[in-house]
């Protein structure tokens, strides 16, 4: 039994990563058989990890036609980044500073600006904000890519949010927060059709 559990494991994984790096294009299916040769595996784990995925919102699954990598539209984007948004302006609103990571910060622009806002979330006390949180940032990570690619990536201001969380007023934090969303949703319509070109 625990053999098939580290199949499931090396399945979620692999695909989770997958669709954080937006290696599937807008929509596109994912069919379990495919995936479960290129991963070396059966197609029961692929599809256990799939439907997981799925629950998680990082892969749609639409009933009677199978898996589906996500196809946001602008409002989705713009829902998500709200959400993201209230997640972290409720975990700051403690006041209490963040505690201090013991490792290095990621390089990679993308993951810098994630880990800015992981470490941010981590200030609330409440796990079901966090876990939310955790659900929609996952959500996000194909879209961050495709900000990358527009040269937009809200690296300076999220540095300036790591800053304000660590020693700065709660109201310049939160002012920085605004200002980083408001961009984000600010490129939603662009987003979606780079996206969806990417079908």
């Amino acid at each position: 039994m625990k053999r098939e559990r580290d199949h499931f494991a090396v399945a979620r994984t692999a695909l989770a990563g997958y669709a954080a790096a937006g290696r599937f294009g807008w929509g596109h299916p994912l069919v379990a058989t495919s995936l479960a040769n290129e991963l070396g595996l059966s197609p029961t784990p692929v599809r256990e990890a799939l439907a997981h995925l799925a629950g998680e919102g990082i892969v749609e699954h639409r009933p009677g036609r199978g898996y589906f990598a996500p196809s946001p539209t602008a409002s989705d984007i713009v829902g998500l980044y709200e959400l993201h948004h209230q997640f972290l302006r409720w975990c700051s609103a403690d006041g209490l500073p963040p505690e201090a990571s013991s490792t290095d910060p990621p390089v990679d622009p993308d993951l810098r600006v994630e880990a800015i806002f992981d470490q941010l979330a981590q200030r609330g006390e409440n796990s079901a904000v966090f876990e939310a949180y955790r659900r929609v940032s996952a959500q996000l990570r194909p879209i961050r890519r495709i900000e990358a690619l527009l040269g937009d990536m809200g690296l300076e201001i999220a540095l300036e949010i790591e800053r304000l969380s660590s020693r700065g007023p709660v109201g310049e934090l939160a002012r920085a927060l605004d200002q980083y969303h408001g961009e984000r949703i600010a490129l939603a319509p662009s987003l979606e059709k780079v996206m969806r070109q990417s079908a």
